[in-house]
């Protein structure tokens, strides 16, 4: 017993291997993700670029049921405590793009709801999180460069309360924005680099 307590310590504890991620990521994520984290399809997020400890939180909390996939609860299975920090050094390490759009008028709605939130609605400014360049923090998302598609739906998990395990500030930031601001600010975060 004592020795399996011991193996779990040196795994927690021991450094993460990104050659080890990136062979989990193309046998078993590659497909909705893509190889490098640059999925192209606008439902899956764009995982290059993102922070280690942000990506490690996720795939624990799919693992333990705080956030909800089942397609995500069947592959963090797959994974040890090594293997998930593993695979979050290696996404992290990837180039992040983005996804440029031609709108300006709605790239200006969304610059300004970022920039300064709508001090009418009550609503914050997105960039006192998530930092004026939305690359986020190391507990806090990436923004820029994600698919807008998929932040409009994360932003709508939040409001609907289907996405609670990121704590209650979302709920509160989502329940101020109207659709026209979700998906300005999703699509001027998808054309940032």
């Amino acid at each position: 017993m004592l020795a399996v307590v011991a193996q779990s310590a040196v795994a927690q504890t021991g450094p993460a291997d990104p050659v080890a991620g990136e062979r989990f990521a193309v046998q078993h994520c590659a497909s909705c993700h893509g190889d490098t984290g640059q999925s192209a399809a606008p439902n899956f997020p764009r995982l290059a670029g993102q922070s280690e400890m942000y990506l490690v939180k996720q795939l624990q909390d799919f693992a333990s049921g705080k956030r909800s996939s089942p397609m995500m609860k069947e592959k963090v299975a797959l994974m040890d405590d090594a293997m998930v920090r593993s695979l979050a050094a290696y996404y992290a390490r990837q180039k992040a793009t983005h996804t440029p759009s031609t709108d300006r008028q709605l790239l200006a709605v969304g610059q300004f709801v970022y920039e300064r939130g709508n001090p009418w609605a009550g609503l914050p400014a997105c960039q006192s999180c998530h930092g004026a360049d939305a690359h986020g923090t190391q507990q806090l998302p990436r923004l820029a460069g994600q698919h807008p598609t998929y932040i409009a739906n994360q932003l709508r998990k939040f409001h609907q309360a289907e996405r609670g395990n990121d704590g209650v500030a979302m709920k509160f930031v989502t329940s101020r924005m109207s659709d026209l601001e979700v998906n300005a600010v999703a699509a001027y975060l998808g054309n940032l680099p």
